[in-house]
């Protein structure tokens, strides 16, 4: 198995990615496979061969100063076997190599979203962060902005620090400017009650 960059899918792996991202994740938490691309993600694959085991899609937001990790998955048939931990941590090498960062920023299903036979445990899957050193992020409400024709959706956002833990002003601020120049969405987020858990 071996991780590599890419700049866009080869002809080989894009429908085998394309495959596996609408698998697994909720329809409601899709954008549009192909216009993922228009903003110039990076993305980092592992593979065997010509098969596709898993991938990690990833943006600088650099008015934010933050990474944020759009999507990683793993192929169900080569979960357990440490992918998803390589290409987390391959995401994390990536974006401290010279980006100044703070850090980085994600969504997860909420703690009490129900398993799921394909999409996996919500809770087994945040436990997978914090061993790799990601804490949610507590005391604020998240709701992933519509993607049409759905809704919003409530999610959690969890955080990685890569200069520092932040205090509660330093978390509103990250929390906002990641609405602001991830998701489009203009707000002030309160600092009172946020922490990392």
């Amino acid at each position: 198995m071996e991780i590599q960059e890419l700049t866009g899918w080869p002809d080989e792996l894009r429908e085998q990615a394309r495959a596996l991202y609408e698998c697994s994740f909720p329809t409601e938490e899709l954008r549009d496979f192909d216009g993922l691309f228009e903003r110039n993600p990076s993305i980092l694959v592992a593979r065997k061969g010509d098969a596709l085991l898993g991938f990690s899609i990833f943006r600088v937001l650099e008015a934010a100063s933050l990474g944020y990790l759009w999507y990683l998955c793993v192929d169900q048939s080569a979960r357990g076997g440490g992918i998803g931990r390589q290409l987390y941590q391959r995401t994390l090498d990536s974006l401290k190599n010279g980006n100044g960062l703070k850090g980085l920023i994600f969504e997860v299903e909420r703690l009490d979203s129900e398993s799921h036979p394909v999409y996996g445990n919500p809770i087994r899957r945040v436990k997978f962060y914090e061993r790799l050193g990601a804490r949610l992020i507590l005391g604020y409400d998240y709701r992933q902005p519509p993607i049409p024709p759905y809704g919003e959706v409530p999610l959690q956002l969890m955080y990685h620090p890569i200069d520092g833990t932040p205090s509660e002003a330093d978390l509103a601020v990250i929390v906002q400017d990641f609405l602001r120049w991830g998701q489009g969405v203009e707000t002030s987020v309160d600092p009172a009650g946020l922490g990392l858990g």
